[in-house]
Order: structure tokens, then sequence, then C-alpha cells
């Protein structure tokens, strides 16, 4: 039994942590807890819960990611935005998923999800895709970046290559969200900046948009390298 050690600031936390590195939703997680967690205010002198975790047996994601074959289009389909080097983008990225997930013996499969002229989204799905994911999403990072560099040369434009799993990023991204803006709750109510986690560029990224009409708090990012994080300050 694959299981995951994951922490938060709460137990519903550290279960959705484990989750989204599981690649499933938290009603698929079964867990015990390791380690209770201890309050504090915005992080400082607070000790996290930590659980060991894994998926419940004969647990089923409720929605399957829908497949988008890849084709050869026709001169109206370019006329749309999906060219003809598109195409060719799409299939190496798909070809070269397929042979990497196939060399790992994972058993998932690379579908299509969105492709334009700046843009191509594939998405891997199946049963094993957790192993893809990692912890904090690391090994899709490092898979996406490899794949990116080995399919640059199918075209003339810099096109950004996004690989997902099961629908992790959009998840992955909703917690941080939420995080971001229960961290600013607490800075409006207690006048105090909210000093969080390191986090990487994009997670950070995350953070600054999802503030940044908040009429009541700012954010900025401070730190070099793996220990940049980001700030929630009050605005005066």
């Amino acid at each position: 039994m694959k299981t995951v050690e994951a922490s938060g600031r709460t137990l519903e936390e550290a279960v959705a942590t484990a989750a989204q590195e599981m690649g499933i939703s938290a009603d698929g997680v079964e867990y015990e807890i390791v380690e209770e967690g201890t309050k504090g205010f915005l992080g400082l002198g607070q000790m996290p819960t930590t659980i060991k975790a894994w998926i419940k047996e004969g647990y089923e994601p409720a929605v399957k990611a829908k497949e988008v074959p890849v084709k050869v289009v026709s001169d109206e389909e370019e006329e749309s935005g999906f060219t003809g080097e598109n195409n060719m983008f799409v299939e190496e990225t798909i070809r070269i998923v397929r042979d990497i997930l196939k060399a790992m013996e994972v058993d998932a499969k690379p579908v299509l999800k969105s492709a334009d002229d700046e843009e191509v989204t594939v998405n891997i799905v199946g049963d094993d895709v957790a192993i893809l994911i990692g912890k904090h999403g690391q090994t899709l990072d490092a898979l996406q970046y490899i794949v990116g560099l080995a399919v640059a040369k199918y075209s003339d434009t810099r096109k950004r290559l996004i690989l997902d799993a099961e629908g992790y990023r959009a998840r992955h991204q909703e917690t941080i969200e939420a995080r971001a803006r229960e961290y600013a709750d607490a800075v409006r109510a207690e006048g105090r900046e909210a000093v969080l986690d390191p986090q990487n560029p994009r997670d950070r990224r995350i953070v600054h948009m999802t503030l940044a009409d908040d009429p009541d708090v700012y954010t900025y990012s401070e730190g070099e390298g793996d220990e940049r994080h980001v700030v929630i300050s009050p605005k005066k």
C-alpha cells in the first residue's frame, strides 16, 4: 500500500495536501495522525498536523478527464488557431509522454485538453497518476520541464506546455487560493503581517493574483532561492 506523509495547519488542510499529492479528491483519502498540531497566530509558534495517508480501498474517482483526440487538421481548423505547427507540437508531446509512461511502467495515458498558438495543455489520466505528481507537484513539474525542452524544436514560436495529472493543477490552485484568503482574513482581523512558507514561483503568483484586488491587504515576495516566500500585509 503506497502511503504519503502530509502536513497542514489543520487536519483538513493536511488531508487536502495528501489528496493533491496522490492525485485524488479528499473523500478518497484514509489516514492516521502522526502528530497533532498546536495552534498559533499566522504560523508563528504553530506546530502543523502531520498525517500518514493512503487511498481508500476500492476508491474510484467520480469524474474522469475527457479525452480529446489528436488529429490532422484542415485549413478551416488552422484559421481557428489550431495550426499545423500546433499539431506537430501536440503529436510529439503525446508521443514523448506516452513513451515515458511506458518506460516507468505507469498505467496511465496522455490526452490533449486544449491547444492554441500560445499554450498546449496535456492531461495524464489513469490509475497510477499519483506517482507522477510527487510532493507538492514537484515530479509533475520536472516531467513538464523535460518534455517541454524536448518538444520546443517543433514550434517556431515560444509555446508554453502544461502537463496535468487527473486535474491536479486545478485542485492545487484552489487550495492555494483558499489558504491565501484565510491568511488575508487573519491579517485583516489582527492588523499584522502574515509570512507564508516558501513557495515556488507559480504558487507565489497564485497568491499575488488571488489577493490583488483585496482592498485591505497587499502582498509582496521576499527571500532568495528556495527560501523565497510571500508576505501578506495590511494596508495602512
